[in-house]
């Protein structure tokens, strides 16, 4: 577990708001008005994609928030990371991000925007290492992390889980 520090300082990340450390990598130099399907605008004239590094160590979680984007992960390296999706639609589910593909896990992950969501190490005494790209580019004004009483009164099936997750 203590190499992941070194990762840290490695790949010059910082601690992000949800918990975990990133560095942004890439932001598209390509701006576009953004439209949804019914032809409404969301995002005028905005840098179409970004993307970042992130690292989880298991003693952290990544609390539940939303993004007003669609963001994908891509898993990278390390213990594999379970990330929950909570939504009115489906209500909540749950998948693994993780090199063994022959056991379920996924390499990516698609969370479409405005979509609560959360995620932790599988493994005690590990990390995870993956990606996140952001469609348009992440801006912290899109970004959300739930308060838990108002996450708890939409779900309160799902309250067990909601409370583990919130800031461990």
């Amino acid at each position: 577990m203590k190499d992941y520090k070194v990762i840290i300082d490695k790949l010059n990340l910082i601690q992000h708001p949800e918990g975990g450390y990133y560095r942004r990598t890439w932001q598209s130099l390509l701006k576009s008005d953004i439209i949804d399907n019914s032809g409404k605008l969301i995002f005028p004239m905005r840098s179409i994609g970004s993307s970042i590094l992130y690292l989880l160590p298991s003693n952290e979680v990544a609390t539940w928030h939303r993004i007003n984007c669609d963001e994908m992960w891509h898993y990278y390296s390390g213990s594999p990371i379970r990330v929950y999706v909570i939504s009115n639609l489906r209500g909540m589910e749950s998948f693994i991000l993780g090199p063994s593909f022959s056991e379920g896990e996924l390499f990516q992950l698609v969370i479409p925007r405005l979509t609560w969501f959360a995620a932790e190490v599988v493994e005690m005494d590990s990390y995870t290492i993956c990606g996140c790209t952001l469609y348009p580019s992440f801006t912290y004004a899109d970004f959300e992390i739930a308060e838990r009483s108002k996450l708890l009164d939409e779900h309160p099936k799902h309250a067990d889980l909601i409370n583990h997750i919130y800031r461990k």
